[in-house]
């Protein structure tokens, strides 16, 4: 996974999503791997953190959990997933 820093005047959609999810992270109940449906986790995992890597135009999103491990992409159902689930008015994936 390729790590890019940006510019604090470097400001996407994407990203100010992503930023908006790790604050409601820290602010409720976990989410486990189980419930967003990554079976390459395990269940009971805990999502601590969404980060993007690659070009701010179009990153990647993953997921580090408290298991330990590479961090796992996740996609547009558990970004969604995420975001209904706080009752965010997000928009993920190519519409």
């Amino acid at each position: 996974m390729i790590h890019h820093s940006m510019s604090g005047t470097t400001v996407t959609l994407e990203l100010t999503q992503v930023q908006t999810l790790n604050r409601e992270l820290r602010r409720h109940a976990p989410v486990t791997a189980g419930r967003l449906g990554l079976g390459s986790v395990p269940e009971k995992a805990v999502l601590r953190q969404v980060q993007a890597s690659g070009p701010p135009s179009f990153p990647y999103l993953y997921g580090r959990f408290d298991a330990g491990g590479p961090a796992v992409e996740l996609h547009t159902r558990q970004l969604q997933q995420l975001s209904d689930l706080w009752h965010l008015h997000q928009r993920w994936g190519v519409s």
